[in-house]
């Protein structure tokens, strides 16, 4: 009976460990939403038309937020 005992303490100690890693864990940061510029464009025979240039998007090196302490 003691050993029992003592998985269900050695389960919940694991679970308790897991739940603290998880809840101080910082949440990924949210993507800043892209820009756009309109601007008035005469195109043949003096029409002015809107146009709607949406900013370039690139990629970068870093795949995860890095979490630097110090």
């Amino acid at each position: 009976m003691q050993r029992v005992w003592v998985v269900v303490l050695s389960v919940w100690a694991m679970l308790a460990i897991v739940a603290v890693l998880a809840w101080s864990s910082r949440p990924p940061a949210a993507l800043p939403a892209p820009s756009s510029q309109t601007m008035v464009v005469k195109g043949p025979g003096g029409k002015q038309r809107l146009v709607v240039l949406k900013a370039p998007t690139h990629a970068t090196t870093a795949t995860s937020a890095a979490v630097t302490r110090g």
